[in-house]
């Protein structure tokens, strides 16, 4: 009997923003695309400038 490993690569992620998508940041309910993905930060361009946020900071649009 194996073990079952749950949260790998290898599994359906959810809470994945692709590149190009529109998004809503929670705080300051700012619209932004995101630009980039570096591990589980998205660099998001607003307006002119790009900053960084976690999955939780954002809104899919």
């Amino acid at each position: 009997m194996g073990l079952i490993v749950k949260n790998t690569t290898f599994d359906d992620v959810d809470d994945e923003i692709e590149t190009g998508s529109e998004v809503i940041i929670k705080e300051t309910k700012e619209n932004g695309i995101v630009v980039m993905r570096i591990g589980n930060i998205y660099q998001v361009k607003i307006n002119d400038e790009v900053k960084s946020y976690t999955y939780d900071e954002i809104l899919k649009k």
